[in-house]
């Protein structure tokens, strides 16, 4: 009963929408469904459809970005906090962030058109395993920088917690990750696919392809 009630209220606090809130305020009027993502200084871009933070930046700079980044970390953060308080030996911990990972990305009160998950898994795993966290980001900013790839080195860092659960036992934890993972790759995979396509063809030298990090992700309004 109290895993199943876990999972139900981590659903219901994901679904709450930082960039939605935040975008009463910071971009009353606009359409926050499609934003372009400009992948590398060769000007490559995609567009992508989804409400997350990044929607917002691209509509009302990083401030807005920024609040609605933080209300969509909190709203996964604070419930899995609690549930790890209230059952320290149990799974609910883990039930709650699944479920709040769902929510954002699938929302109740949206009409299930939410985010990408990145902003509530780093809540998530805040609480869960920080050092999760620090590693997967270092690994692949490495990875992204050996392979001259600002999207590599930035965007795919949540592959890297399945291999660091596994190395940890923590089944849970697994499955975590790999929700996680599936939700958001299954969500971005035009940005992948672009992504990848654009390295493939990227015919600068390293020392440039590098500097892309400094200036991604660039998120802009798509034109109509």
């Amino acid at each position: 009963m109290t895993a199943a009630l876990a999972l139900i209220a981590g659903y219901l606090f994901g679904s709450l929408s930082g960039a939605r809130i935040m975008g009463r305020v910071w971009a009353a009027g606009h359409d926050l469904s499609r934003t372009k993502v400009v992948l590398d200084g060769t000007g490559a871009s995609v567009i992508t459809r989804g409400v997350s933070p990044a929607a917002l930046q691209a509509r009302a700079g990083g401030a807005g970005g920024l609040r609605a980044g933080a209300i969509d970390i909190l709203k996964v953060l604070l419930p899995t906090l609690a549930a790890g308080l209230i059952w320290p030996a149990g799974p609910e911990m883990f039930l709650v962030a699944a479920g709040g990972l769902i929510g954002h990305v699938y929302p109740v009160y949206h009409r299930f058109a939410g985010g990408f998950g990145i902003s509530p898994l780093l809540g998530a795993l805040l609480v869960i395993d920080w050092r999760a966290l620090l590693v997967a980001i270092a690994a692949f900013a490495i990875l992204g920088l050996v392979f001259g790839s600002a999207y590599l080195g930035i965007e795919t860092w949540p592959l890297g917690l399945v291999p660091w659960f596994v190395w940890q036992g923590d089944a849970w934890g697994v499955g975590l990750a790999v929700l996680a993972n599936l939700m958001y790759w299954w969500r971005s995979r035009s940005e992948l696919i672009a992504a990848a396509r654009s390295w493939r063809r990227d015919e600068r030298p390293w020392r440039l392809r590098v500097k892309d990090f400094a200036r991604y992700p660039d998120y802009e309004v798509p034109s109509e």
